[in-house]
C-alpha cells in the first residue's frame, strides 16, 4: 500500500472516531493482516484484507454514533 493511500485512509478514521480511537483502530487491522510487515511492503492481497478490516470498523462506528 501506499503512503499516501494509507495517510487519507487515517484522516477518514480519525475524523469519524478520533485521534486516539482511529489511530488504535487502524494498528489492530494492519496486526491482523500482517504483524510484522510495515505497510508499504504489503501485498495487493493483504492491502484488500486491511480495507476491508477498516471499512467493516468504519462503517459499525458510523452507524451506531447516528
Amino acid at each position: 500500500m501506499k503512503i499516501k493511500e494509507w495517510i487519507k485512509i487515517e484522516e477518514f478514521m480519525t475524523d469519524l472516531m478520533g485521534w486516539k480511537q482511529g489511530i488504535d483502530a487502524m494498528c489492530q487491522a494492519h496486526r491482523d493482516v500482517a504483524p510484522k510487515k510495515p505497510i508499504y511492503e504489503l501485498t495487493e492481497r493483504e492491502d484488500n484484507k486491511i480495507k476491508y478490516r477498516i471499512r467493516k470498523i468504519y462503517l459499525k462506528h458510523k452507524e451506531d454514533n447516528r
